[in-house]
């Protein structure tokens, strides 16, 4: 891929934040709530504009059986936050939230960043790991989903174990 076609590439990919309030690079708030797609993941949807899974695009206001695949993903995981001392209003905030269906959002669900990353002191540094992170897992969760489709087409129902 030449270097003109890996900024296209990293700008698709970040498309859910420059979408969101102020760009995606300022806190917007933070959502609660016990449900999903009742609460907290709605109350995302509303305050963001988002409808769409961030890494695969399945738009979950398309069908009743997409939107009961609704999660929302924490970027930089709030484990890692915590372990790194990073603020938690930086890490519970929606600017560091995605939209995620249920495959995607279980495709790396043990994630954890490189070892020696810098640990962010200002915001500005907390966004940047953020948008690293964040291209990061898309092309890895990308990987699982070509290997998800290789073995589903592989029709491993037929295959017989007796």
């Amino acid at each position: 891929m030449g270097h003109r076609s890996i900024r296209a590439f990293e700008r698709k990919l970040m498309k859910p934040f420059v979408d969101y309030p102020l760009g995606g690079y300022n806190l917007i708030g933070s959502v609660s709530g016990s449900n999903c797609r009742h609460g907290y993941g709605r109350d995302f949807m509303l305050k963001t504009g988002q409808t769409k899974c961030a890494y695969c695009g399945v738009d979950f206001t398309s069908s009743y059986e997409t939107w009961l695949t609704m999660a929302l993903d924490h970027v930089v995981p709030t484990g890692v936050c915590q372990s790194l001392k990073i603020d938690p209003e930086w890490s519970k905030d929606c600017s560091n939230i995605v939209l995620a269906c249920s495959a995607c959002n279980s495709f790396l669900n043990r994630y954890s960043p490189p070892k020696g990353i810098s640990i962010p002191h200002s915001l500005p540094e907390f966004y940047s790991l953020r948008d690293h992170v964040f291209i990061e897992r898309s092309i890895l969760i990308a990987r699982k989903h070509e290997d998800e489709k290789a073995f589903f087409k592989s029709e491993p129902w037929k295959n017989s174990i007796r």
